[in-house]
């Protein structure tokens, strides 16, 4: 006859036969040693076992540790200085760091890659980056899972290319497109345009003043505005930025009861290649030029140069 602690003996047996020997108490399941079940890249993670060969757990999501010390270094660079406004020396950076990566034949992560995206959408105005910073974009679409920031950030700079004609019907592809921007531009309505005047070196007398007052009036900025239409045109760009050397000088009168008076001095333009900025140069000057010196209110000195913008 067996006994009673023999018998429950047993049973504690059968019981943990039927256990699945894979469990462990770090995996309930049993099953997130499979490769399957491990994180991709930028997915999240609990320990680094939990991601996919190649990478390792940090802060919770599944990084990569293959990386170019020197291609980070020119991302980061890049990034500064689009933070600081010099896009072209930003995208420089970006370039070389995507060279750094190409040389030492690792792959380009994404995150690298999504932020060129943002600087070259950043530099819109320019239809060649815009054209690019599409397909980087694209490209970093397909590269991130759903729900990283990464991938949030390139919907949102994505978002800031339909007015320069991104088609959106293109992203929903596999694979990337040969052209991203084939819809008509949107044009800036010409009722909110304004027109700006900045003196470089700055004009401390009052009467300055009036060289904007009058650039704003409707007669005038009627015309500028015209100049800016043709220039978007042309070159898609919506800022028109126009520098014109100008001089006034004070002359005394040889009798004494009579006031001096002064006299407005425009520089002649400098020679541009021929194109849109050359065009534009000639239009903007020639409604400012005219304007400026048929103002009588000037009554400060100054030699100064005047950026004239219209955006």
């Amino acid at each position: 006859m067996i006994s009673r602690m023999t018998r429950n003996l047993l049973v504690l047996i059968a019981l943990l036969g039927a256990c699945d020997s894979r469990a462990k108490a770090a995996d309930p399941t049993g099953t997130h040693g499979s490769s399957e079940q491990k994180s991709k890249e930028l997915e999240s993670c609990g320990t680094s076992s939990h991601c996919v060969d190649g990478l390792r757990c940090f802060e919770h999501i599944c990084k990569r540790t293959a990386r170019s010390t020197v291609g980070d270094f020119y991302a980061a660079l890049g990034a500064q200085q689009r933070m600081k406004g010099d896009l072209e020396s930003s995208l420089s950076s970006y370039g070389q760091a995507l060279g750094h990566y190409d040389a030492e034949k690792i792959a380009l992560p994404p995150d690298v890659d999504c932020a060129y995206g943002t600087a070259l959408a950043t530099a819109k105005s320019n239809k060649e980056h815009a054209e690019l910073a599409a397909r980087v974009l694209h490209r970093c679409l397909l590269a991130v899972p759903v729900g990283s920031s990464l991938r949030d950030r390139a919907f949102a700079d994505l978002a800031g290319l339909n007015e320069v004609g991104l088609d959106p019907l293109t992203l929903g592809r596999a694979a990337l497109a040969d052209v991203y921007l084939t819809r008509t531009p949107s044009t800036p309505s010409s009722d909110k345009l304004t027109v700006t005047v900045t003196a470089n070196p700055a004009v401390a007398g009052k009467s300055f003043q009036a060289i904007p007052n009058r650039l704003d009036e409707p007669d005038t900025k009627g015309g500028l505005v015209a100049c800016w239409q043709a220039y978007n045109a042309a070159a898609h760009k919506d800022a028109v930025a126009v520098v014109i050397g100008v001089t006034v000088t004070y002359h005394a009168s040889e009798y004494e009861d009579e006031p001096g008076s002064y006299a407005t001095k425009i520089d002649p333009p400098v020679a541009l290649p021929p194109g849109p900025d050359a065009s534009a140069d000639a239009c903007v000057r020639a409604v400012v030029e005219p304007a400026i010196k048929d103002l009588k209110t000037l009554r400060d000195a100054f030699t100064s140069k005047l950026t004239v913008t219209i955006k």
